[in-house]
């Protein structure tokens, strides 16, 4: 990550990266991220129901929905647990 040798802020700012990290990952279980894609419908394609009647603020939430689960689970698959 860094081409020299860390500098003392820089870390810190991982300590404190993974500790966030380490607390995602304890709160979002696989069973939970499963609770929540069915909740948020993440399954379904964003635009969905008879030609014409689409809901824009609808693909709109549940895009958002997707979003912040799939940055959810970034921040997991990151966790380091040797730092």
């Amino acid at each position: 990550m860094f081409e020299d040798e860390p500098t003392p802020e820089q870390v810190e700012f991982l300590r404190k990266l993974n500790r966030r990290r380490a607390a995602l990952k304890e709160a979002f279980t696989p069973e939970v991220m499963d609770v929540l894609e069915k909740e948020f419908q993440m399954n379904l394609p964003c635009f969905q129901g008879k030609a014409g009647s689409y809901d824009p603020l609808d693909a709109m939430r549940r895009d958002a929905h997707r979003e912040v689960l799939l940055w959810v689970k970034h921040e997991i698959e990151q966790y380091n647990p040797d730092l």
